[in-house]
């Protein structure tokens, strides 16, 4: 009975060490929906060759998140059809997803994506895989949405 409690006792601190390894950070709700791009000088639907991707989750502490990473794969958390690496930015108050060359604005707490897939990654991917590292470098939960 004493080694029982003893082995409990070691369960319960190696658990809860763990936990306090994990990020505060948490993510919800993730989102994905097919958007229309319009350019802004015609208003017009600008064409592509594939299609655009809009991703949204919410999380409960924006300022805390540096790092957004999206998978796309044919499994669960593989980005073996593409893979987005994303950094929030924030200037005077505002936070922006930076993507490549382009920032797109959050608001709120809602972090916002749009992802350009051609149509061979459209047609392989089977899940999206979305989680979040913050500045003390600790993963978030993750996020799975499945096509």
């Amino acid at each position: 009975m004493k080694a029982k409690l003893i082995l409990f006792a070691i369960s319960l601190t190696i658990s809860g060490f763990i936990a306090a390894q994990s990020s505060n950070v948490q993510i919800m709700d993730i989102l994905v929906s097919p958007v229309t791009v319009i350019d802004t000088s015609t208003n017009l639907p600008m064409q592509t060759n594939g299609e655009n991707l809009a991703i949204l989750c919410k999380t409960n502490d924006l300022a805390s998140v540096e790092n957004v990473i999206i998978l796309f794969g044919t499994s669960e958390n593989l980005g073996d059809i593409i893979t987005v690496n994303a950094e929030i930015v924030e200037s005077n108050g505002t936070y922006y997803l930076s993507i490549g060359n382009e920032m797109q604005k959050l608001q709120e707490n809602v972090i916002s994506a749009t992802i350009e897939l051609s149509q061979q990654q459209l047609e392989a991917y089977n899940f999206i895989t979305m989680f979040v590292i913050d500045n003390a470098e600790q993963q978030s939960n993750q996020l799975v949405f499945t096509k």
